[in-house]
């Protein structure tokens, strides 16, 4: 941001500010514009908008909600609507108008005064049912603790049958070919070997992952479970490009059993590569990093599909129920149960065969159904569903098998907030443990956390704030914000992107990869330092580079192996903004966008709302003179008026990154021309700033008041699932003063939307 900052007003908004004095909008009482207003929003603007600014299926769907100041949008309207005849509502008309869409449903305070929000019951999420579900029966089961040793331990052996073993080893990855050079020195034929790879998986993100094996030869892949196979292929194929796959749901930061199995027989070749494509990322081979060479026991992992959650919201949300939804959670439970039978006995700490078998497996039964109802079981919650279901007319494991389902099954498990104390309604401090274990966890309350509860600890403020700081170290949490990255940067919702190979040859998946993995590692390194500075996400001027990336980007001083602190070039300095990966996300197949850029920022950074364009013009359909920049065109296609009131807002931000190309290199000229990044962009408050590139742009963010609310809302929003406007008309603007205070500590923050919301009563439990 630079010194030619100004304000300034034109000669329209200074015409709205003296309209605005005049007895038109005097007192809050009923007005003769009030009227006026209404019957030129219902004739002019309803047919595109709604009666009520909800948007009209086919013709504009994007509700009538933004947050401009009231003299801004009745310019807006003077200079762009209606859009098919522009510039006719004018004078007072245009203020009439402009007021009652503002009072009336244009401003989250209008909508709150018409329907207030309020938070609503709702069942788990996805996510949180998965997490939820994984975590109930780790408590029994117990959780790996892994230590800083990677790569994947394999197991040689002499014979195809597994039978003669000559070495053991670690190794990084599985990617050989064995024509070349035999698996292990101690192997004396080369046509005849086995080979089992044993240890760990670890997954980083939550969602589906695709293993490929590539191989000629025998394959059997197991995840998880150490009977059944992911990938099967027991017979070979010969066939050095076959490749097979399958495909699992697997809980970010979390470790995996994993086995792959193979043996040579007089095969005519021989070759072994193990791929996956993670989700929202793309195929490679699966990287050092993440194998662990300790064998692991298996866990319970949910893989029925379910609806999508609702996300109309902008966060999904567990409103919805349907058939479908409840039918999904009808075919988990039985999946749940299906997959505890033979891990019963464990669980139980018993075995078949002893005497008191089947009162240690009820009294597992108690245990769980009390984990997963988050508090202490009643007599009649014990007799319903536990006890009922032990009876001599069933097989123990019919027993154990209904407990399961009818629990998971149960309202007090998939509404948690029904999860209450009979006698007493209100909030205690279970309801609360449950409260912050999905807030920080997606999840149930572990053992300090029932504890506290149990304790009645957590009414008070003081050892809330301490649980929370205990629940932040734990991996879980560190999985949650690392999905709160996810959804902010819209990393996933983007979808898959690629490049024009004559322009980006070397642009390769595994630079995609190693870039996405990069901008994780960043968030990470910023949110879990010691000052946990949101300002450094776009001040920081390096960011994780591996030796891969250093030769991409040609960064000759990079040394060392794995990722390490530098940057792709001394002017990519802005963290987030100048991140190679978010501007190959956000960009074209040769080319920048500046109109992609700067929606995003737009919406997700500073949290400013855009209507759908009212025509959908691509800038590779369009026809352009020859030796004009992408700013130049842009520029060009996006004039016209229909297009200038949010375009006014989108295309400075996006002209201030356009020294970096499509991958993220910076870059000083195109098409024989200077890059010119230096543009004024217009505040919400009128004010126009000068930003001089990207530092300019970070420093806009870093500074204005409406990005730390947008930042709070994300934030708030994914840790509760629920309207942060529900819990009270201050705690917004309260949060947003305390995050400033901080120094803009994430970690605080999110303590102080935790600490609050949880704690937080309705008036009608008042």
């Amino acid at each position: 941001m630079t010194n030619g900052k100004s304000f300034y007003l034109t000669t329209c908004t200074a015409v709205i500010l003296v309209l605005l004095n005049t007895s038109l909008f005097g007192a809050p009482v009923k007005r003769s514009g009030d009227d006026q207003g209404k019957r030129i929003y219902l004739k002019q603007c309803a047919h595109c908008h709604g009666a009520e600014g909800e948007g009209v299926v086919g013709v504009n769907e994007n509700p009538l909600y933004g947050n401009k100041k009231l003299p801004e949008l009745i310019q807006l309207i003077v200079e762009t609507m209606p859009e098919d005849k522009p510039s006719i509502c004018k004078g007072e008309n245009a203020v009439a108008v402009g007021r009652y869409i503002f009072e009336k449903f244009y401003t989250p305070e209008a909508r709150a005064s018409q329907k207030p929000p309020r938070i609503e019951l709702a069942r788990l999420t996805n996510r949180q049912y998965r997490q939820t579900v994984g975590d109930l029966f780790t408590a029994f089961l117990g959780k790996p603790e892994l230590n800083e040793d990677r790569g994947i331990h394999a197991t040689y052996y002499d014979t195809r049958g597994f039978g003669k073993q000559v070495e053991q080893e670690i190794v990084d990855n599985i990617n050989f070919d064995f024509d070349q050079t035999l698996p292990h020195e101690k192997i004396s034929k080369a046509e005849e070997f086995s080979i089992r790879w044993q240890g760990a998986i670890i997954a980083e993100e939550s969602g589906i992952y695709e293993f490929i094996v590539k191989s000629p030869n025998s394959i059997r892949l197991y995840i998880n479970d150490r009977e059944r196979r992911l990938v099967d292929k027991y017979v070979a194929t010969r066939d050095s490009e076959a490749e097979h796959s399958g495909t699992i749901y697997l809980q970010g930061g979390l470790p995996y059993f994993f086995r792959l199995e193979t043996f040579r027989f007089k095969d005519p070749t021989a070759s072994m590569s193990l791929m996956w494509i993670p989700p929202g990322g793309t195929r490679q081979v699966i990287p050092k990093r993440n194998f662990y060479p300790a064998t692991i026991g298996t866990g319970i992992l949910v893989q029925t599909p379910f609806p999508p959650d609702d996300s109309a919201s902008g966060y999904e949300r567990g409103i919805a129920v349907s058939a479908e939804w409840d039918q999904a959670a009808t075919n988990a439970a039985i999946e749940v149960a299906q997959q505890v039978l033979p891990l019963m006995d464990q669980m139980a700490k018993t075995k078949s065969g002893d005497a008191d078998r089947n009162d240690k497996l009820q009294a597992f039964c108690h245990s769980f159904v009390e984990y997963a109802f988050r508090r202490p079981l009643t007599g009649d919650q014990k007799a319903i569903y536990v006890d009922s279901f032990f009876s001599d007319d069933l097989a123990i494991s019919d027993s154990v098998m209904r407990v399961v389902i009818a629990t998971l099954k149960s309202p007090l498990f998939l509404y948690p907030e029904l999860s209450r104390n009979p006698k007493d309604p209100l909030v205690d401090s279970y309801l609360v443990a449950g409260r912050l274990a999905l807030a920080l966890w997606d999840s149930v309350p572990d053992t300090a956390l029932r504890n506290a509860a149990e304790r009645g600890d957590l009414l008070d403020p003081i050892k809330v704030q301490q649980q929370i700081k205990r629940m932040l170290n734990n991996t879980r949490a560190k999985s949650k914000l690392d999905y709160f990255l996810l959804h902010w940067l819209q990393l996933n919702e983007k979808g898959e992107f690629s490049k024009d190979t004559e322009h980006y040859a070397n642009f390769t998946d595994t630079i995609k990869a190693d870039l996405r993995q990069s901008l994780r590692l960043f968030f990470q390194d910023v949110i879990w330092s010691e000052g946990s500075d949101y300002r450094q996400l776009f001040r920081s001027p390096t960011i994780p580079i591996n030796p891969t990336l250093a030769q991409f980007y040609g960064i000759d001083s990079f040394e060392g192996n794995g990722f390490q602190p530098g940057s792709v070039s001394e002017h990519a300095a802005s963290g987030i903004l100048t991140h190679p990966y978010m501007l190959s996300m956000l960009a074209y197949r040769d080319n920048s966008s500046p109109i992609h850029r700067g929606g995003f920022i737009t919406r997700r950074l500073l949290g400013r709302t855009l209507k759908e364009p009212p025509q959908a013009t691509e800038l590779g359909s369009a026809k352009f003179a020859d030796g004009l920049t992408i700013r130049e065109k842009v520029t060009q296609l996006t004039e016209p008026t229909a297009c200038a009131g949010c375009h006014n807002i989108i295309n400075p931000l996006g002209f201030s990154l356009e020294n970096f190309d499509a991958i993220g290199r910076y870059r000083n000229q195109e098409v024989g021309k200077a890059i010119n990044a230096v543009a004024n962009y217009n505040t919400v408050d009128g004010e126009k700033v000068e930003l001089s590139g990207a530092s300019g742009l970070a420093e806009l963010i870093t500074i204005s008041p409406q990005a730390h609310g947008a930042f709070v809302d994300h934030l708030f929003h994914q840790a509760m699932k629920q309207p942060i406007n529900a819990y009270g008309d201050s705690l917004r603007e309260q949060l947003i003063e305390q995050f400033q205070v901080s120094d803009f500590n994430i970690q605080q923050l999110l303590t102080n939307i935790v600490k609050e919301a949880v704690l937080f009563k309705p008036e009608q439990e008042q």
